[in-house]
């Protein structure tokens, strides 16, 4: 083979061996895990809650953030609660209860657009307890979600409330958010109005139209208030004996 052939063949491999590699490099990872646009990066957040990161211990880690976000929305959309509870989630059921790092791009998509939402709404106070230890508070016992439904009507039960969750951060934040406060108000089907942000909670299909009325939340709650007296107050022990 002469000197110029042999030239011309090896810069024609050379050249075919680049364009396979930017090919390989361009091309999107089916590997790769769909991102969400974690709110809880928010540069006023603190870095650790009582040593917990904001992707707690154990558990999905992305649903845990989302948890944990602890920085109030910069603003704040009216909802109904039965505008909450039928938010787009297609693709949400499709991807069940599977950790977010295994959901599809598009089932991101789709959790992104709703839980970006700082929301308040209003709705009637229908039940409130103490949930047990969680991955996203480290499982830690001290640190405990306050797990509330509110309801459209005073006569709705939880098969159709709207789940709101008081978490320890924020507990922290309000010394005056009492259990004891809430269950006196339950007792009275109160009026309230509440704001924070949306979540979805895929762990909990199962429990759709028999104790809660969607799989959408507020979660984490950051400002609870009681109608009272003809205007809104903040939760306190006063107006829960009013």
């Amino acid at each position: 083979m002469k000197r110029t052939q042999r030239n011309r063949l090896i810069l024609f491999s050379l050249v075919a061996a680049a364009a396979i590699v930017y090919v390989l490099l361009d091309r999107p990872s089916k590997q790769s895990a769909p991102q969400q646009a974690s709110i809880s990066s928010h540069p006023n957040a603190p870095q650790t809650f009582h040593g917990i990161p904001p992707e707690g211990i154990g558990g999905d880690p992305i649903l845990n953030r989302q948890k944990n976000r602890w920085t109030a929305p910069d603003s704040l959309k009216e909802y109904s609660i039965a505008d909450i509870s039928s938010f787009p989630h297609q693709e949400l059921d499709i991807a069940g209860k599977k950790h977010r790092d295994n959901w599809s791009p598009s089932a991101m998509t789709q959790v992104d657009q709703a839980e970006r939402l700082g929301v308040r709404t209003e709705g009637y106070l229908i039940s409130v307890k103490q949930t047990g230890p969680e991955t996203c508070n480290g499982k830690n016992d001290s640190l405990r979600d306050f797990h509330i439904w509110i309801g459209a009507s005073a006569d709705d039960n939880k098969s159709s409330g709207l789940i709101v969750e008081m978490t320890p951060y924020y507990k922290e934040l309000h010394p005056e958010w009492r259990l004891r406060y809430l269950q006196a108000l339950c007792e009275r089907h109160s009026k309230v109005r509440v704001s924070g942000w949306v979540l979805w909670d895929e762990e909990h299909p199962e429990e759709v139209n028999r104790s809660r009325g969607s799989q959408w939340e507020i979660h984490p709650v950051s400002k609870f208030e009681v109608y009272t007296s003809g205007s809104w107050n903040d939760l306190r022990e006063d107006v829960s004996e009013r």
